[in-house]
């Protein structure tokens, strides 16, 4: 008993910081001057470098201008000006909606606190929210509404141990993960689908690590068309975890055929533009084929076929080509890069009764799902 006790004093401390927040970078990529800030539930004081100088009631809004490195407020016909940074701190259950210049209308919500800074006359906006709220927001903005709660688990744990993994990504930059795809689709709180706040509550915590107890590369895409890859066949590194399998449950998916058609001028014109990144056949060996690598230019040379999904905006880089009169028509299958795991595959197995557990582990080799606070007890 005495054990034990000792034991839970040690992951108290370990428990709390488990709550601290995310902080979520907004709009990225935008470059917006202005926005206005309007408390849409509760209300917000507004702090400038730390000291709060003006509140926000409910339906009140507030104007944000940059210039320069510095931060402005209008608020209630007064300017507050040259912060170099502003925070929007709740003083109640609160929430927030953010109009950027030039938008007529932003119907996202965002729960808890905002931060703004300023870059070269630009605002970066950014959500403070506690990890839950926010795997719930990406779980909607990746998945949608209408599927099983057992893929919106899959979905929150893949989500969740993400974010952890990359949260040092845009620390340059003020803030931890962005809400593009560049990191996790985030669009604030959920607003269709009430299953994304029950299911990031019912994995609170939840992670994925490989035998090393590292919290993996959740990598996730729309659909694999029949087969995952390995990590290797997209990026350089391999990992033991992310192995390509078959995958029939997406085959009857949405996104699992497509097809688009080229003039036959325009794709030659194309594949010969493309002879300076080619590679010899002959060092390729078994690489060509709709699953591999490289396609072929001619009977000499083959392209990557990453670049050519890049180049002509495919959804994958499982293809055929095939000529068809003056044009050329790609038939692909799948939506995505490939590695790790297939969304709408896991989708199809929760709607068959599939448990969380089963997936993850279907798509994921030799994991562990563990609670993230508990990831030193086990390392040690």
């Amino acid at each position: 008993m005495r054990i034990l006790a000792c034991l839970w004093l040690l992951i108290i401390p370990v428990l709390l910081r488990s709550q601290d927040p995310i902080v979520v970078g907004l709009f990225y990529g935008a470059d917006h001057v202005r926005a206005t800030v309007t408390a849409q539930k509760g209300g917000y004081d507004i702090y400038g470098d730390g000291i709060a100088f003006a509140q926000v009631q409910l339906k009140e809004a507030a104007d944000l201008t940059a210039s320069g490195n510095a931060v402005n407020v209008f608020f209630k016909g007064k300017n507050y000006t040259g912060f170099s940074k502003i925070e929007f701190k709740q003083n109640t259950l609160s929430e927030f909606g953010i109009i950027p210049a030039g938008h007529k209308s932003n119907n996202r919500l965002y729960k808890e606190n905002l931060l703004v800074l300023a870059y070269s006359s630009r605002l970066q906006m950014s959500n403070q929210i506690n990890v839950e709220d926010y795997v719930a927001g990406v779980i909607e903005a990746e998945s949608g509404a209408g599927n099983e709660l057992e893929y919106y688990k899959v979905q929150a744990i893949i989500s969740r141990t993400y974010a952890l993994n990359n949260i040092r990504r845009h620390a340059g930059e003020g803030f931890n993960v962005c809400d593009a795809t560049h990191c996790q689709v985030y669009h604030g709180k959920p607003r269709s689908e009430e299953k994304a706040d029950i299911s990031a509550q019912l994995t609170k915590d939840l992670v994925i690590v490989d035998h090393n107890i590292d919290l993996i590369t959740a990598a996730f895409h729309s659909n694999c068309g029949g087969y995952t890859i390995n990590a290797e066949d997209v990026w350089s590194k391999p990992l033991n975890y992310l192995v390509g399998c078959q995958d029939t449950f997406c085959l009857k998916m949405p996104h699992s055929n497509w097809e688009k058609t080229f003039h036959t001028e325009k794709w030659n014109n194309y594949l010969q533009s493309q002879r300076k990144n080619s590679v010899e056949l002959i060092s390729l060996r078994e690489s060509i084929g709709p699953r591999t690598n490289y396609y072929p230019i001619d009977s000499t040379y083959a392209i990557p076929r990453r670049a050519i999904r890049e180049d002509l905006k495919l959804r994958s880089t499982y293809f055929t080509v095939t000529q068809n009169g003056e044009n050329v028509q790609i038939f692909g299958q799948g939506f995505g890069h490939g590695v790790g795991l297939c969304q709408e595959g896991a989708m199809r197995m929760a709607q068959l009764n599939k448990h969380y557990d089963k997936i993850i582990h279907f798509y994921y080799k030799d994991v562990h799902i563990i609670p993230r606070y508990m990831i030193w007890f086990f390392k040690d």
